[in-house]
């Protein structure tokens, strides 16, 4: 077999200007070359083996071909390696570390005022502090017409986490709530006054009938009543749940859960029977 890379060699070495494109000019005139005179041989050779030829040829040119890029490409340039002196330097300064200590005595400065500000308005005795619990707490017979300008005591829709289903009424007699139960953890508040009377009432009751009453004749300075206040009976009829008009009572003695007249009047518009009641102490 003949030696190509030998000839290829020789003939890219004499081309001037060596540049690719006269190199693939060379390549291709070479490959046409060997076809020509394989095919002028006598006996013609196999098929077999002008492929081989041609293969031992193309090995040949990409053997030249990659010596000539590597002998022609430029050499890559090591990046200089600069070398720094410290040694005529001063040593630097952490400068953070003011920032760090004056944001530490602000924040230390910040935790006594807020202390300060706390304590001066803290009470200063027991004394101070049951005052102002008596203050603040209602009363089982509180009524709620004298606590309504207090807005935590108006009604209103508030968060409320129970087992009971919703439209459940929920009486809490120590707090003197009544929830209504209603979807996604919510329950409308209404402020009561608890009697006397309802002071064994405890556990499930249901709405058994709803009313509106008469209201009372004035008597002296007192005005009328407007007639048409409505009472929510449960299941024993001592057990009410009913409404007056400021300090003028509906004179239902055995009645003992008291709402505002704006109040009972939305409950009772809003309450269908056979509600369920619980009333918890």
């Amino acid at each position: 077999m003949v030696d190509y890379v030998q000839l290829i060699s020789r003939a890219v070495a004499s081309l001037d200007p060596n540049i690719r494109e006269a190199r693939q000019a060379l390549y291709r005139r070479a490959r046409q070359t060997l076809v020509d005179k394989l095919r002028s041989i006598d006996p013609t050779l196999s098929h077999t083996d002008l492929e081989a030829e041609q293969a031992a040829l193309e090995s040949a040119i990409q053997q030249v071909e990659r010596d000539v890029v590597r002998r022609t490409a430029p050499p890559q340039r090591q990046p200089a390696q600069e070398r720094y002196e410290y040694r005529d330097r001063p040593p630097l300064k952490d400068t953070r570390n003011w920032v760090r200590t004056a944001a530490v005595a602000l924040g230390v400065l910040l935790v006594f005022a807020v202390g300060a500000g706390i304590y001066s308005f803290w009470p200063r005795s027991l004394d101070d502090v049951r005052s102002m619990a008596k203050q603040r707490n209602v009363s089982s017979t509180s009524d709620p017409a004298e606590i309504k300008s207090d807005f935590v005591r108006l009604r209103q829709l508030v968060y409320y986490r129970t087992t009971q289903p919703v439209g459940t009424i929920v009486v809490d007699k120590s707090q003197t709530f009544l929830y209504v139960v209603r979807p996604n953890l919510s329950a409308m508040r209404y402020s009561i006054g608890v009697g006397t009377e309802c002071t064994a009432l405890s556990g499930l009751y249901h709405v058994a009938r709803k009313e509106e009453l008469p209201g009372e004749k004035p008597s002296g300075h007192q005005s009328a009543v407007p007639p048409g206040l409505p009472v929510l009976y449960l299941d024993k009829a001592d057990y009410r749940i009913h409404g007056f008009d400021g300090a003028a009572r509906i004179s239902l003695p055995e009645g003992c859960i008291r709402l505002i007249k704006d109040d009972v009047i939305y409950l009772y518009n809003h309450t269908p029977l056979e509600t369920p009641v619980v009333v918890a102490n």
